[in-house]
């Protein structure tokens, strides 16, 4: 049975968050990457709409959602999500993000532990060294609305493994029309802070990391390596993951009937094996289910 899909705005400190949402249950925020939508989860939603609260946002600066003139930090946007989620009264949520979405997840893991239930990193950016500050910086004052008209159209199809396919069409349609638009400068504006601010960020304290966390990567990701989990098991014991052939940057967009597979398995481990938030925040060994690199679980 298809789940009705609501379309609203909602404000969280001061910022008018265009969302989708469907269904009812334990809430699944979606966070896309940088310079997409919430259009990138179409075929997440709909997959845990039968049992689960999805709350797919527009992240400030991006598709429908205010593009202040704000610092699009990485700590700024977990912040905004988490006044959203107090706007949308939910306590507690399971966190899937993908890219930048991915870096804010953990920032939401981070430094709201008992809000974050579990964590879904599909291919998270972060792991920068602090050097990189200048480098962020540089790269801000680089990126102007004529540089950024050019080069978003080359990332997005470095995006995909296949770019002939429909997927990738459909959102390159997406991101021309984002460019021609008439608030395309302050879309500008937050894509170019946005990555000074994911540079900024430094190395997160991954170790800090309590909530159960699946890890979910492209194999043949251009952008953000596979071998880049690699940081990511090592700093976070109990981390899992699952990779996915044939795709690369976007796998809910690449493989979405494999994406949403593996997800659904790993929730329903974490649910059945719940860890209340004050007791994992005491040392209790979170639970994630064991994978292996194939994404097949075992």
């Amino acid at each position: 049975m298809a789940r009705r899909l609501t379309e609203r705005d909602v404000v969280a400190d001061g910022i008018r968050i265009h969302l989708v949402e469907a269904g009812e249950g334990p809430a699944l925020i979606l966070l896309h990457g940088l310079t997409a939508s919430h259009f990138t989860w179409e075929h997440t939603i709909p997959a845990f709409a039968d049992r689960w609260r999805v709350i797919a946002p527009d992240l400030p600066g991006h598709g429908r959602s205010d593009k202040p003139d704000a610092p699009y930090t990485i700590d700024f946007y977990a912040g905004v999500i988490r006044s959203l989620a107090r706007a949308l009264d939910v306590e507690e949520a399971f966190v899937v993000g993908n890219s930048l979405g991915g870096q804010i997840a953990v920032e939401l893991g981070l430094a709201y532990p008992r809000f974050t239930r579990a964590l879904v990193l599909a291919a998270p950016a972060g792991g920068y060294a602090s050097g990189m500050r200048a480098v962020g910086w540089a790269i801000e004052g680089l990126a102007g609305p004529r540089t950024l008209r050019l080069a978003l159209p080359r990332a997005l199809e470095f995006c995909f493994h296949d770019a002939r396919q429909p997927a990738y069409v459909a959102r390159r349609t997406v991101l021309l029309e984002r460019l021609t638009h008439e608030d395309y400068p302050r879309f500008a504006r937050a894509v170019s802070r946005s990555l000074r601010g994911a540079l900024a960020a430094g190395r997160q304290p991954l170790e800090r990391l309590f909530q159960p966390t699946l890890l979910v990567w492209g194999r043949h990701d251009r952008l953000v390596a596979l071998s880049g989990s690699r940081r990511l098991l090592r700093a976070v014991p109990h981390a899992r993951l699952a990779v996915l052939e044939g795709c690369g940057h976007l796998p809910m967009v690449e493989q979405p009937a494999r994406f949403n597979h593996v997800v659904t398995d790993f929730l329903r481990v974490v649910e059945a094996s719940p860890v209340p938030g004050a007791a994992a925040a005491r040392g209790a060994r979170p639970v994630a289910p064991r994978m292996d690199v194939s994404g097949r679980l075992s």
